[in-house]
C-alpha cells in the first residue's frame, strides 16, 4: 500500500471510528435528558456523521498547533462552529427542515449555532486531539492493512446505502407531507364551499330543498372520501420516518398530531355545517 492508499485508509478509519464515538456520546446524552434511548443521528446505523468530519478536520487542520492549548482551543471552536453552521444551513436547504435548533438558546445564530454548544465543541476537541486521537493513531495503525480494508469497505457499503435509503424516505415523506397538505387544503375549500352554499341557501331552503340536499350530500361524500385518504396516508408510516421522528423531534418531516388535530376540526366544522 503506498502513502496516498494509506493516508486514505486512516482517514476513512478515522472518520468511522469518531463517527461512532460521536453516536455513542448523543446516546448518553439524550439517555440522561430524556430517560430513553434514541437513535440520535441522520443514519439508521450507530454512527453521526458530522462528528467524523469535525474531528478530521480539527485534527488535520490544527495539527501543527496541537501544542498550543488556547490557540488549538480556540481554533477547534471556529472549525466546529463552522461546520456546523454550514451542515445545519445545507440541510435546511435541502431538505426545507432545520434538523436541529438553538433558537431558544442565547447568543444563537439563526439556530444553527450558539454560544454555549461552541464553547463545548471546543473542549471536546481537545480531549479528542490531545487525549483520544493519539490512541486512535496508535490503534490504526496495528489494524493489518489488507484485513482492514476489507473491513472499511463492508462498513462503508453499509454506510453509502444507509445514506441512500435515508434520503430517499425523507424524500418520500416529503412528498407525502405535500400531498397530504393538498388534501388537508381541499377538505377546507369543501368545507368552506358548503357553509357558504348553506348560508346562501336559508331564504330559498323551502323552495330548492331536493337541490341543496343532493349539493350538501356531494360535498360530505367527497370530504369523508378524503378524509379517508388522509387518515390511510397518516398511519402509513415507514421505520426510518418513526426513526427521525424520535431522533429530531423538532424537525417537522412527519408532524402527526398537527395533522390529526387539525382533521379533527375539520370533521366537527362540517358535522356543524351539516
Amino acid at each position: 500500500m503506498n502513502e496516498t492508499s494509506l493516508a486514505v485508509f486512516r482517514t476513512v478509519s478515522y472518520f468511522i471510528i469518531y463517527a461512532f464515538f460521536g453516536w455513542c456520546l448523543e446516546v448518553v446524552y439524550q439517555a440522561v435528558e430524556h430517560g430513553k434511548f434514541i437513535n440520535r443521528g441522520f443514519l439508521n446505523g450507530p454512527y453521526c456523521t458530522i462528528y467524523g468530519f469535525g474531528v478530521i478536520i480539527v485534527c488535520y487542520a490544527l495539527e501543527p498547533i496541537k501544542d498550543n492549548l488556547i490557540v488549538l482551543y480556540v481554533g477547534a471552536v471556529l472549525l466546529t462552529t463552522s461546520l456546523e453552521l454550514l451542515t445545519g444551513f445545507l440541510l435546511e436547504k435541502i431538505f426545507n427542515q432545520k434538523w436541529w435548533d438553538y433558537s431558544k438558546e442565547r447568543f444563537n445564530l439563526k439556530g444553527y449555532i450558539c454560544l454555549k454548544f461552541s464553547l463545548l465543541w471546543g473542549v471536546a476537541c481537545l480531549v479528542a486531539v490531545r487525549l483520544i486521537h493519539p490512541s486512535v493513531e496508535r490503534f490504526v495503525s496495528k489494524i493489518p492493512q489488507r484485513f482492514g480494508v476489507v473491513i472499511l469497505s463492508l462498513i462503508m457499503v453499509g454506510f453509502i446505502s444507509d445514506m441512500i435509503i435515508t434520503v430517499m424516505a425523507i424524500i418520500h415523506i416529503k412528498k407525502k407531507l405535500k400531498l397530504l397538505e393538498d388534501i388537508s387544503a381541499e377538505m377546507r375549500k369543501i368545507s368552506d364551499k358548503t357553509g357558504q352554499k348553506l348560508f346562501d341557501g336559508v331564504e330559498l331552503v323551502m323552495d330548492k330543498k331536493n337541490e341543496l340536499d343532493e349539493k350538501t350530500e356531494v360535498h360530505r361524500k367527497r370530504f369523508n372520501d378524503l378524509a379517508e385518504k388522509y387518515k390511510q396516508l397518516l398511519e402509513k408510516r415507514t421505520l426510518t420516518s418513526k426513526r427521525l421522528a424520535n431522533a429530531f423531534p423538532k424537525l417537522k418531516l412527519y408532524p402527526v398530531k398537527g395533522f390529526r388535530e387539525q382533521l379533527e376540526e375539520l370533521r366537527k366544522d362540517i358535522k356543524k355545517r351539516f
